[in-house]
């Protein structure tokens, strides 16, 4: 992993994915870099190649030639091809527990199903990238820093923070929340704007669905409005998990007690579904489909009806 390899070792970063011209990662334009490593395990993750915190192998089932060049190359037998005459099984099978990723089968393969999930980079390497599109940002794009939870890296996205604003980039940071106070005052003196993602309002059942510590989280969540920050709560709804009246009630009450700059109600995309089974993953939610916009209506005027209520009888 030659690119973007210079500098300390605090310098690096862990980066899956930069993505350019986004419009989903905070207001305007924006270059939305996406770290390695997260502590939670929500069932419903888009980015199921975030989790770890290292380098891992990732393979598109439907690019896949089957021309078996991988496995001549592996010394671990990670990749098998079952005989034609075993139909049930599919024409190339990874045992991932094998894989020791040392990219053999990779560089070996021609049509780009195999490739590596993670490598390092260091702060200048990802602002090359990021200044490219420095034009388009305009008076409201900028940068996100995002995940997995970018907060498990946090001196890398200290120092890559602080790097856009001495460049005058705008910066934002979507976090789960779910990590020590210590880690949000590492960065807090150069970010913008919080995307802070706010999943369930029953302790059991964030552990159950994600593994998080809602009281870590809510405690982070009231440090950083506290604090003067600007945070925008992105609440994903799940059907069947978390698309109850408590929780509805729960989010209305965080937007009218503390200082938020918006809230915005994220309802379940089965984008992530097929990514889970590219790292060796099985997804739980297979048979849930994409909510569509009626329903996301309808849980829109309801939480703003809630907001409402609350407000004429606190």
């Amino acid at each position: 992993m030659k690119m973007g390899i210079s500098g300390k070792e605090e310098d690096k970063g862990m980066v899956f994915s930069i993505e350019r011209f986004s419009i989903h990662d905070g207001p305007g334009v924006r270059t939305s870099v996406f770290l390695k490593g997260c502590p939670l395990t929500c069932i419903w993750c888009h980015n199921p190649e975030s989790h770890r915190t290292k380098p891992e192998l990732k393979y598109v089932r439907e690019a896949c030639m089957n021309c078996r060049e991988c496995g001549q190359v592996c010394e671990n037998e990670v990749h098998l091809f079952p005989e034609l005459d075993h139909p049930e099984m599919a024409k190339h099978h990874i045992q991932w527990e094998r894989c020791k990723v040392c990219q053999a089968c990779i560089d070996v393969c021609p049509s780009g199903a195999l490739s590596l999930a993670g490598k390092v980079m260091d702060v200048e390497a990802v602002m090359k990238l990021v200044r490219k599109d420095k034009a388009y940002y305009k008076e409201e794009g900028g940068v996100t820093i995002s995940g997995g939870e970018p907060l498990v890296q946090p001196e890398f996205c200290r120092l890559l923070l602080k790097q856009c604003k001495e460049e005058e980039i705008s910066t934002c940071v979507e976090t789960s929340g779910d990590v020590s106070r210590k880690a949000f005052e590492c960065i807090g003196d150069y970010v913008d704007l919080f995307l802070f993602d706010y999943k369930m309002s029953d302790p059991e059942n964030m552990k159950k669905y994600t593994g998080g510590n809602l009281d870590r989280i809510l405690d982070n969540l009231i440090f950083l409005c506290s604090m003067g920050k600007k945070v925008i709560l992105r609440c994903p709804i799940i059907p069947g998990i978390n698309d109850v009246e408590e929780h509805f009630r729960k989010i209305a009450s965080l937007a009218l007690e503390l200082p938020l700059v918006g809230v915005e109600l994220m309802p379940y995309h089965s984008f992530g579904k097929g990514k889970w089974q590219q790292v060796g993953k099985r997804y739980l939610l297979k048979d849930l489909d994409t909510v569509g916009k009626e329903q996301a209506q309808e849980w829109n005027e309801r939480l703003n009806t809630l907001i409402t209520e609350e407000m004429l009888h606190p």
